[in-house]
């Protein structure tokens, strides 16, 4: 009995190892049948994500203004479809010096703890990533750094210098990228990226070039319109005196209109050469930085001048041009005669905007820092809020059209500035609408001194 007993439980032994032996295989197949089927869950995941990007980025491209704004929403869509933690856009400076330095332009996931705004990454790879079968080793350390987790993707385009770099805090089966295969979803990310950068970029410029195109054109237009204007009047009254004048005309002139003609034509003539001063001098001011020759000169010395000049101008409009008293000594280090222009353009402006029995008023002084303030105000008309940026601006002036109150080609505030900026200066108005304008033209403190006047 004792015999057969054995036997059967042999036999259940027998049968038991094979039963196992079979639960084993079919766990093992088991495993394996999970196995392919997350791997190709996540095939399919990586294919159905880069196809997303794709459609996502041409969309974020179409709504963007501009590429900062590409980087942001890009790299949202990036992280909701690659189910990370955080996820930084980086781009290498470009310094020689510093190779591997990259600045972090863009970030998500990390709320109040920011990244530093530049990292290092030694002999950054074109790819890399670590994952619970990877070894933590440099330059690892580093991209770990830059997010502050455990697990990373990265990915590196040296042509543009930009680089991905995904992560999680924990790493998961299926839901989330961290395996060789992935290479091809955060190298298709970054591709995507500096496409549609280069796209936004092309766009912008496109945009640029337009604008200016237009600008360029409207500039033409007002030039036209501008010429047209002001070489009607003098060029008309030339030819018309001169005709009146000619041997043979049918007119008979006394000896004081032959005079008056004679001078009326003079006048024009002085009129078309100013015109084309200014367009030569903004034409100079407009292709570089005019060529300045400083010298130290009384600030007196060149205000009251250009206030005698104009007030051959100012007085028969019953205008009166007051100079205020300067400082005993202040001089300036300025060109002279182009100087002496900008002040002339100024007090011409208050003049002409300026109606009879008003005044124009100029002066220096110099400021507690060392620099020298010029003021040129008037009682003029004066300019709205919304019009000074205009009369800063070429071949404008406030008045539209052909029939304006004021004659002139609108360039005189122009190359003031222009003119004002080559010195080291800035140019600045203050203007409103019936009630006068002050231009405040200031020198740099290194352009400004009290000579010795003592004897």
């Amino acid at each position: 009995m004792s015999n057969l007993v054995r036997l059967d439980i042999g036999k259940l032994e027998r049968e038991l190892a094979y039963y196992r032996r079979e639960c084993n295989d079919l766990g093992t197949r088991l495993l394996r049948l999970q196995e392919e089927q997350s791997q190709a869950f996540r095939e399919a995941r990586r294919s159905r994500t880069v196809a997303k990007l794709i459609r996502e980025a041409h969309r974020v491209a179409d709504v963007s203004g501009s590429p900062d704004e590409i980087g942001s929403a890009l790299l949202q869509v990036v992280v909701e479809n690659t189910l990370c933690d955080r996820a930084a856009f980086v781009r290498c400076d470009g310094n020689p010096e510093a190779p591997d330095r990259f600045r972090v332009t863009h970030a998500i996931g990390f709320g109040a703890d920011v990244p530093a705004p530049w990292v290092t990454v030694p002999n950054a790879p074109a790819f890399f990533l670590t994952t619970s079968r990877t070894v933590l080793e440099p330059p690892a350390y580093e991209l770990t750094g830059i997010l502050r987790v455990p697990y990373v993707l990265w990915a590196h385009d040296r042509a543009s210098g930009h680089g991905l770099i995904i992560g999680n805090q924990s790493e998961a089966n299926v839901s989330r990228p961290f395996e060789v295969g992935d290479q091809e979803l955060v190298e298709g990310a970054l591709s995507v990226y500096i496409d549609v950068l280069a796209r936004k970029q092309a766009e912008l410029e496109l945009r640029s070039a337009k604008a200016s195109a237009e600008e360029a054109s409207a500039l033409r237009a007002r030039f036209l319109a501008t010429w047209s204007h002001e070489l009607r009047t003098p060029l008309s009254a030339i030819i018309g005196f001169s005709e009146m004048m000619a041997p043979g005309s049918r007119y008979r002139l006394t000896a004081k209109q032959r005079r008056d003609y004679a001078q009326q034509i003079l006048q024009s003539g002085r009129s078309l050469l100013e015109l084309i001063n200014d367009i030569l001098d903004y034409s100079s001011l407009s292709r570089s930085t005019p060529m300045l020759a400083p010298a130290w000169v009384s600030a007196e010395y060149v205000i009251t001048g250009a206030a005698r000049e104009i007030s051959a101008l100012a007085i028969p409009r019953g205008i009166a041009v007051e100079v205020a008293p300067t400082e005993p000594g202040l001089e300036i280090l300025v060109d002279p005669m182009r100087f002496r222009q900008v002040i002339i353009n100024l007090l011409s402006n208050a003049v002409k905007f300026t109606q009879p029995g008003g005044r124009a008023r100029i002066g220096a002084q110099r400021l507690a820092d060392g620099r020298c303030e010029v003021t040129v105000a008037d009682t003029g008309v004066g300019m709205r809020a919304e019009d000074l940026p205009r009369a800063l601006e070429p071949f404008q002036q406030i008045d539209n059209g052909h029939d304006r109150a004021f004659a002139g080609t609108g360039l005189g505030l122009p190359i003031a500035k222009g003119l004002t900026e080559a010195h080291g200066g800035t140019l600045e108005i203050f203007s409103e609408a019936g009630a006068g304008t002050t231009v405040t033209l200031t020198l740099p403190a290194k352009a400004v001194r009290i000579a010795d006047v003592a004897g």
